[in-house]
């Protein structure tokens, strides 16, 4: 049997424990990410990046792999698809993943995603799958509307387009509309500064927007009208609209006869083409209003609604009237639903044989739609594609 010396195996015990060094696993580090990202949608943070980190070096290199995954921001729209693997050199502890957001001009809800590390060499994840959150705040003016709908006839048979604004400009139109201005109650204690701001009124995408928007101290909207500009005495009018919903919100498409500056109200008569309670989004109200003095106002008209769960937000209607000699008719994408004769203002004076002109506007609060609450969004809209009158 072959013997060795004790400075042989000294020698040789040295070695292998040093091979046995060398060769023991690195301890393994945790990766994580340390914050979520939150910022506006803006050109200045196109880029989400998000750090992440192990939790100790080590002389390994470590692989994590990742992706970006859709909460309620839509890959594809508001963020660019986004996987990968990202590598840690030997000594390394922290590495950025980036994703690219999608910028765009339309007012939305605040959206978010999430970027998840799938898997990883030479790294482990604390508490099973690691992920960090992106909320992209939306600062945005631009609302985007739908396009399906309702879209009513271009013609109607004995009648000719008399008028029409179509709102296909950049512009409002100046020749059509003007604006009331002020906070005033209406008559009815509502909130709202009416103004003539870009903000709370504007023509985009072949649409009128009129913006009722929550600016702190107050809300402000818009109420345009057609006094002096664009009258008419009988017709089919035709207006498609998206209405805006919520508790104490008040869209209106209506009209006043223009004689108003010197008879004043109701005498001069006032036909609502149609009327919306924001807490109830599905169903309108036609009404008329007329009496031959303030103390002797009355009203009468009728409602109508869409299937329950639906909304006037959804998508375009076409709110109708058909106005003759003989009285007035409402209808909802074309349906009548509701009429009057000359009979119904009865011993009064009835002022629905005389030029009216056209008022459109968003009230917030009032005796009738309440107050808003904290259920209540905003900014909310409504959209007019278009206003036609038919003789």
């Amino acid at each position: 049997m072959t013997k060795f010396s004790p400075f042989v195996l000294v020698f040789v015990t040295l070695v292998c424990f040093q091979c046995r060094k060398d060769d023991a696993p690195s301890v393994v580090p945790n990766v994580y990410f340390p914050i979520d990202i939150s910022a506006l949608e803006t050109e200045e943070n196109a880029i989400f990046e998000f750090p992440i980190v192990l939790d100790r070096t080590t002389d390994r290199e470590v692989t994590v792999h990742y992706e970006a995954r859709s909460l309620t921001a839509t890959e594809g729209e508001d963020f660019v698809p986004t996987a990968g693997t990202i590598t840690f050199a030997p000594g390394e502890a922290t590495a950025t993943i980036s994703v690219e957001i999608i910028i765009d001009d339309y007012l939305e809800e605040d959206e978010q995603f999430r970027v998840v590390l799938t898997e990883s060499q030479n790294g482990l994840f604390l508490d099973g799958i690691q992920q960090a959150i992106g909320t992209i705040r939306n600062d945005d003016t631009a609302i985007q509307v739908t396009t399906a709908g309702y879209v009513s006839a271009e013609s109607y048979a004995g009648k000719t387009l008399v008028w029409s604004d179509e709102f296909n400009g950049d512009a409002i139109d100046l020749n059509n509309w003007t604006y009331d201005l002020g906070a005033h109650g209406w008559g009815n204690q509502e909130l709202q500064l009416y103004t003539s701001s870009s903000e709370n009124s504007y023509v985009h995408e072949g649409n009128l927007l009129i913006v009722a928007k929550d600016d702190g101290p107050m809300y402000t909207s818009a109420r345009m009208k057609s006094i002096d500009l664009q009258e008419f005495q009988y017709g089919r009018i035709d207006v498609r609209a998206v209405l805006p919903k919520g508790q104490g919100i008040w869209p209106a498409i209506w009209m006043l006869g223009a004689n108003y500056p010197s008879a004043g109200w109701p005498a001069c008569g006032e036909i609502d083409i149609m009327e919306l309670i924001g807490s109830a989004p599905n169903y309108v109200h036609g009404t008329v209003h007329f009496g031959n003095d303030y103390s002797q106002h009355q009203h009468t008209g009728q409602g109508t609604g869409i299937p329950f769960g639906q909304t006037f937000a959804d998508e375009f209607h076409v709110f109708s009237i058909d106005w003759n000699e003989q009285g007035i008719t409402w209808l909802l994408d074309d349906e009548p639903f509701y009429s009057i004769n000359q009979n119904v203002t009865g011993s009064q004076n009835y002022p629905f044989d005389n030029p009216f002109f056209f008022i459109l506007n968003i009230a917030v609060g009032g005796q009738w739609p309440g107050y808003p609450d904290e259920s209540t969004e905003f900014p909310q809209f409504m959209a007019v594609d278009y206003v036609r009158v038919f003789q």
